[in-house]
């Protein structure tokens, strides 16, 4: 589960007056950065006071997280993996 808040832009207004939004944070840590993406389209009137808008009235969300240097490396199979989910494994 992430919690957290990012600030997006209006990248084009729809014809039906809907909002296509998009944006991206990226968070420096001790051993690299983590970034997170939010694409999608909004509602006007679903955007309250404050300006803001939860991630569940986003219609056809593209959220993506990830990260560089210690994060990444965290998530990536290691050699032996990759050699025995290679094409080149012999057995």
């Amino acid at each position: 589960s992430l919690t957290g808040a990012i600030a997006v832009q209006v990248s084009r207004v729809l014809p039906n007056g809907n909002l296509m939004i998009q944006g991206e944070k990226w968070l420096a840590l001790n051993k690299g950065e983590e970034f997170i993406q939010l694409r999608g389209i909004v509602r006007p009137e679903d955007v309250s006071s404050q300006n803001t808008i939860p991630s569940t009235m986003v219609a056809d969300a593209r959220i993506s997280y990830g990260g560089t240097g210690m994060i990444d490396q965290a998530n990536s199979p290691g050699w032996i993996s990759r050699f025995f989910n290679s094409p080149l494994n012999p057995f």
